[in-house]
């Protein structure tokens, strides 16, 4: 089956397990969109297919008639993203259903430049004193200033700085609220967009989802730094009685 540019005339669904809060969305863009949430921490893998028929059964819409499934591939949980594109995989090949892969980043830059006008700085959190971020110049367009990173927090409220340079700077993303003093210690003229901007909206998931490149192979997750298990592989590896060799192979099956 060759890949498909762009997807069917059919509704689009798409899958957000990035954060402990699932996000199940279908529609297209300019119509009625189903946008669904479902608090899921630990629990991504009992909670994503029931959200998702739930939201499939609002829409109207059988797995077979839509046009697209997308799934956004990270950066974010380690977890939810495996446990979301495994279901956008399963979907895919099970409905003969084209599947495509999303930024997080973008789309949250995307949903804040809908108020916002200059430089955006998506920033998520990643992990204790760690955060994802990417810089967008939003006027009009949204052009990205640079490729999507893992830093901590200090390198991230040097790097969101840069920003204002080339206007206005909007800061947006949930990694900005927990760490707000850092970042307002940094840039303390830059405007930080409330906890409504901090997942994409169901305009801006409409608006990639339609536009992006579909096909029916897996798509790629988008991981930019080692998860928690390689990091502390061998505590984990000693604590289970497995040697490193083989600690290391049960994690390569797994992102397999």
């Amino acid at each position: 089956m060759a890949n498909l540019p762009l997807p069917g005339p059919g509704k689009l669904l798409v899958l957000n397990a990035v954060a402990p809060a699932l996000w199940v969305t279908c529609g297209r863009p300019g119509q009625d969109v189903v946008h669904r949430r479902a608090e899921a921490t630990g629990r991504c893998a009992e909670v994503l297919a029931p959200l998702i028929a739930k939201v499939l059964a609002e829409a109207g819409v059988r797995p077979a008639e839509l046009g697209g499934l997308a799934c956004v591939r990270g950066p974010g949980s380690f977890t939810g993203i495996r446990v979301a594109l495994a279901t956008a995989l399963g979907l895919s090949l099970g409905a003969n259903v084209p599947m495509a892969g999303l930024d997080h980043l973008p789309l949250l830059a995307a949903t804040a430049a809908a108020k916002a006008t200059g430089a955006v700085v998506a920033i998520t959190h990643a992990r204790s004193g760690q955060v994802y971020l990417q810089s967008f110049l939003a006027d009009g367009d949204l052009m990205p200033m640079g490729a999507p990173q893992a830093l901590t927090v200090a390198e991230a409220a040097a790097r969101a700085v840069d920003g204002a340079a080339v206007g206005p700077l909007w800061l947006v993303g949930d990694g900005v609220a927990r760490y707000r003093d850092a970042f307002l210690a940094a840039a303390p003229l830059a405007a930080i967009l409330g906890p409504e901007y901090d997942s994409p909206s169901p305009a801006a998931l409409m608006a990639a989802a339609a536009s992006a490149s579909y096909g029916f192979t897996p798509v790629e997750p988008l991981y930019l730094r080692p998860s928690d298990a390689e990091e502390n592989l061998d505590a984990i590896a000693a604590h289970r009685g497995l040697t490193r060799h083989d600690a290391e192979a049960r994690i390569r099956q797994a992102m397999e």
